[in-house]
């Protein structure tokens, strides 16, 4: 029978702050419910644990939780979500941090600060795509990585050439890599045959990730062409924005909706400069370094390209670059290019060259 004086636990219209520092074999969880520290501890990498174990001591509370983003991805955030624990994930540069407590990192005083902050409300989430479109990211930042890896091996392969004191003929376009060069180089002798072996290698090296960066952009120009159609045609309707880089700001930006204004874009993609100001001196700054280095590589690249089809920004360039060293005032166009391409994005028309 039960006890007539025992009293069913009852949290309702209280909020329950969790912080999560989350890693492959555990996760570091701190709890504070009304301003009160209840207890940390660590825990197998769950959120059914969690969830069990808040619903068991706080039966009716409102739950909030926190965790880094990073190599975890958003899986767990998702799986939160769905047990009905408010979740976010955070820029770990956004955690309020002191300099004594980034000298002495630890778990537990990770998970701490991000229950604190979040308590506090100084913590904004970080914008979560679609799982569809997270696996299309994944593609276009494979390809990324295939191509970075195979100018790495040309550059091996040119290294070995001036090591070796080998001077392609120029009639065969080098720098190029054409057919004739390539077949050069597979033609290659050298003294001895362990040269010889050395560079059949690099050429099984090129070959590999030559058909590997062919085949990952094969495969994402179909899945751009079969999910994001419209979008791609009319990006590439922008100067400078071809095949490649259209199916990057697809991957990268997802919604565009999101951002509400170029300014709040352009600091997305890492086109705004630094900011240290300091009384009356308030030095030109580099770029910030958060960015998205997959957007903004896409689009000072552009910017060079859209100087040759596009006069009304080689005007604009060429105005800039009489006040301004070469890198800024590229930037300043790599901008207006991103500019033009939230128009066309949120407009659902195309580009039309020649417009200030």
């Amino acid at each position: 029978m039960q006890n007539k004086s025992t009293k069913i636990l009852d949290f309702s219209g209280h909020n329950v702050y969790v912080g999560l520092d989350v890693h492959g074999s555990s996760w570091a969880v701190n709890i504070l419910v009304d301003d009160i520290e209840h207890r940390r501890f660590t825990q197998p990498p769950d959120p059914v644990v969690l969830f069990n174990y808040l619903n068991s001591h706080f039966p009716g509370a409102n739950y909030f939780s926190a965790y880094e983003c990073g190599f975890s991805g958003y899986h767990h955030h998702r799986k939160l979500l769905k047990l009905g624990i408010n979740n976010i994930v955070i820029n770990p540069a956004d955690l309020p941090v002191t300099d004594k407590e980034k000298i002495n990192k630890r778990d537990p005083l990770d998970s701490r600060r991000i229950s604190r902050a979040l308590q506090n409300n100084q913590l904004k989430g970080i914008h979560i795509f679609n799982p569809d479109h997270e696996q299309f990211r994944s593609l276009n930042r494979m390809r990324w990585k295939a191509a970075k890896e195979h100018r790495r091996v040309k550059n091996r392969i040119r290294s070995f050439l001036y090591y070796y004191g080998i001077n392609p003929p120029s009639e065969l376009n080098p720098e190029y890599w054409t057919m004739s060069f390539v077949n050069w180089l597979k033609q290659l002798k050298l003294p001895d045959q362990a040269g010889t072996l050395s560079m059949e290698y690099l050429l099984d090296s090129y070959q590999y990730t030559k058909d590997q960066l062919l085949k990952v952009s094969r495969h994402l120009r179909q899945q751009v062409k079969l999910h994001y159609p419209d979008i791609y045609k009319r990006l590439m309707t922008v100067p400078g924005i071809g095949p490649i880089n259209a199916m990057c700001l697809i991957a990268e930006i997802g919604d565009m909706t999101r951002f509400k204004s170029c300014k709040q874009l352009a600091s997305f993609v890492g086109l705004v400069p630094r900011s240290h100001q300091s009384g009356p001196k308030d030095p030109n700054c580099s770029l910030t370094y958060r960015s998205n280095k997959y957007l903004r590589t896409a689009l000072v690249e552009s910017a060079w390209m859209a100087l040759r089809y596009d006069p009304a920004l080689l005007k604009y360039y060429k105005e800039r670059i009489i006040k301004f060293k070469t890198q800024v005032a590229i930037i300043k166009v790599a901008h207006k290019v991103l500019n033009r391409i939230r128009h066309v994005w949120l407009n659902e028309n195309t580009y039309q060259i020649g417009l200030s």
